[in-house]
């Protein structure tokens, strides 16, 4: 499907953000549980938009592995986080609860401090104090 997604609230509004579609759909009845990325405010502002209820996660609460590296190559300070959208907090609540689960906190497969080539790699990664796993 393409085209553009509406406000289920209002069509002559937006959904709002990258993850407005998650947000469209959630608040539409057409999906009990979104999932989304969020830097910005694109969990929250569509969330907002929509009337519906969104969480961005504290930093590695949910896993990032398996996900591509993005553009944000080198920002370790404020990462995109992946999260929920619902209908309701008692739903984000249990989608947390799920999706948090025993992979939680851990760092992508490709993580920053690996890309860096050479010998200069394996001293970052000893000297950054993370505890990374690839």
């Amino acid at each position: 499907m393409y085209g553009r997604t509406n406000n289920p609230w209002n069509f002559d509004r937006t959904p709002g953000g990258s993850s407005g579609g998650e947000g469209a759909i959630v608040a539409a009845g057409g999906s009990a549980l979104g999932l989304g990325s969020d830097l910005g405010g694109s969990i929250r502002i569509p969330a907002h938009f929509c009337g519906i209820a969104g969480l961005k996660p504290t930093s590695r609460r949910l896993s990032l592995l398996d996900t591509p590296a993005g553009i944000f190559f080198e920002q370790d300070v404020i990462g995109y986080q992946p999260g929920p959208l619902a209908r309701t907090v008692a739903d984000l609540a249990l989608a947390m609860s799920v999706l948090a689960g025993p992979r939680a906190g851990s760092v992508r497969s490709d993580d920053r401090a690996s890309a860096v080539a050479g010998p200069e790699g394996d001293r970052h990664r000893q000297s950054s104090g993370r505890n990374v796993r690839g």
